[in-house]
């Protein structure tokens, strides 16, 4: 099943967020992130967490699950309720990331423990201002391969969240190979130059950032 999850954080545009509830099986708000449905007049499947910061006004027939534990963030006892419920097997996020930092580490460290065998990407528009419009995230696991649509010209870097051993990339301008983040190997807006990029890891997980 795949599962979108809309977060609090920088809020996607109506066209971005329309086309991934298409592709989605399941859509949950969390929190603040009903905001973004209300705006646009949509309506996610469910809406869970403390409840306080989302606009509770006016939301319909859309269910409420309150998870009171302040103990864990709403994205911990979001995710625990998805796996709980759904055999999940693809996770999309939206406005996981914005203004707060510490919040999409947060969320990528959270999303590092996950199982292997699940997709996770995280989406995030960008400054109109900038030459690219467009930050996807995606993990890899020697479970779970690199399956992002790039084009050649596409920057890319990859994010040392979690511990990984053997990263190998096929398809960079500067390759990777075999590296450990051990290393303190860095690989910061590398350019892609195959459209059929792969990435192969040993074990652990990284997260690579494709900038379009």
């Amino acid at each position: 099943m795949n599962v979108l999850i809309v977060l609090a954080g920088n809020p996607p545009s109506e066209a971005l967020l329309k086309a991934e509830m298409m592709a989605a099986d399941i859509v949950l708000a969390v929190d603040g992130g009903l905001n973004v449905f209300k705006k646009y007049r949509l309506d996610p499947d469910l809406v869970l967490g403390d409840m306080d910061s989302a606009q509770m006004i006016d939301i319909g027939s859309t269910e409420v699950i309150p998870l009171l534990d302040q103990d864990r963030t709403d994205l911990q006892k979001t995710l625990d309720y998805a796996f709980e419920t759904y055999p999940v097997k693809s996770l999309i996020f939206l406005g996981a990331g914005g203004d707060r930092t510490d919040h999409l580490l947060h969320n990528l460290h959270i999303c590092g423990s996950i199982d292997t065998h699940i997709v996770v990407i995280f989406k995030n528009e960008l400054s109109s201002e900038k030459d690219i419009s467009l930050e996807i995230i995606q993990r890899i696991t020697p479970k779970c391969n690199f399956d992002l649509r790039v084009t050649h010209g596409n920057t890319l870097s990859v994010l040392p969240i979690t511990e990984y051993k053997g990263l190998h990339s096929t398809g960079l301008k500067w390759e990777i190979v075999n590296r450990d983040r051990s290393d303190g190997y860095i690989s910061q807006s590398n350019l892609i130059i195959k459209d059929n990029l792969t990435f192969m890891i040993q074990s652990g997980c990284a997260y690579i950032a494709v900038y379009q």
